[in-house]
């Protein structure tokens, strides 16, 4: 799974970690070709354009791959970003952690 995932990092002038995400460019057993697993921006570095930087690093992986279709299943807060990004709702999912009911949007988009 290792050297199918690709794992982005951003961090600032001090060496901070400001967000990660990542994206399977190969299906693995869990995560399809093409999917954005995690994008995750650290509260103090939210609306600097870290998201932005991450999801652009994230499509060009993409393409050097060959990855075309990119997936995500976002949670509710992170639906915007995905969209503004041209990701477009395809279905809500309900997920079942312990005793916990969640719901999330699956998106997706054609890689520019």
């Amino acid at each position: 799974m290792i050297r199918e995932t690709t794992v982005l990092v951003a961090d600032d002038a001090a060496d901070r970690v400001g967000g990660f995400a990542s994206i399977a460019l190969a299906a693995t057993g869990q995560l399809e070709r093409g999917e954005v697993d995690q994008l995750f921006v650290a509260p103090e570095h939210g609306g600097r354009g870290v998201a932005r930087l991450l999801l652009d690093a994230i499509e060009l992986a993409a393409a050097r791959a060959g990855v075309s279709d990119l997936l995500t299943h976002a949670s509710w807060r992170a639906v915007p970003v995905f969209e503004r990004r041209g990701f477009r709702h395809v279905e809500v999912e309900t997920v079942h952690i312990g005793d916990q009911v969640l719901t999330r949007a699956l998106m997706r988009r054609r890689a520019p």
